[in-house]
């Protein structure tokens, strides 16, 4: 009897450590968008656009599996593009998208803190929602759709790192990523290389699912 007690407590504490750990919660943050690839600088006859704010925002859940790992699946809409200003005209080009991105997430141990940064990486897909191009000059404006000539899809490669503070069981933090376009987002019929890219600024608070 003593020894089944015994691997009963053992069980017990090994199932209690490698249980994993569950949240769930909101993100939103700032966006400081680009237009990359081999053809931008086409766009405007040689003159380089320039970056564009917009906001993000959505949901996202991790799963931790061990003390230094997890995987975090997001769903979040994120405003990207760029801007151009000449002699009193504004350009602005705005693409909207859903983007789901998997991440990998290295969480570093630091002893008898409750601070948890963390580094992480992984692909993401997008699903284009709008797409518009708009000229202002002396109060006049001229919009333009063309989503039609946008890739409904686009791939992109995210990495960056966090800084995490626990609130009780719950997490109150905060994470800058740069969102790399891997594909084109043109699909005209003559399609140039034009890549979103993006530094993306999150708060985030995650709410322990145990």
């Amino acid at each position: 009897m003593k020894k089944l007690f015994t691997v009963l407590l053992v069980f017990v504490a090994f199932t209690s450590i490698s249980l994993p750990q569950m949240q769930i919660g909101p993100k939103a943050g700032l966006n400081i968008a680009s237009i990359g690839g081999d053809d931008a600088d086409q766009l405007l006859e040689g003159q380089s656009l320039d970056s564009k704010t917009g906001f993000a925002g959505g949901l996202f859940f991790m799963y931790q599996f061990s003390n230094m790992f997890a995987i975090q699946p997001e769903a979040y809409y994120t405003m990207k593009g760029a801007t151009y200003s000449e002699s009193g005209a504004d350009l602005t080009i705005s693409l909207d998208y859903i983007e789901i991105p998997l991440l990998l997430k290295f969480l570093i141990p630091v002893e008898g803190s409750n601070i948890r940064p963390s580094i992480f990486a992984g692909p993401a897909v997008g699903f284009n929602m709008t797409a518009k191009s708009k000229v202002e000059y002396e109060g006049e404006s001229q919009e333009n759709d063309f989503k039609d000539e946008t890739a409904s899809t686009e791939f992109s490669l995210a990495f960056g790192g966090g800084l995490g503070f626990m609130v009780g069981k719950n997490e109150l933090g905060v994470d800058v990523r740069y969102i790399l376009g891997l594909s084109t987002f043109d699909d005209s019929s003559d399609p140039w290389d034009l890549k979103n890219n993006v530094i993306n600024v999150n708060a985030y608070f995650g709410f322990s699912l145990q």
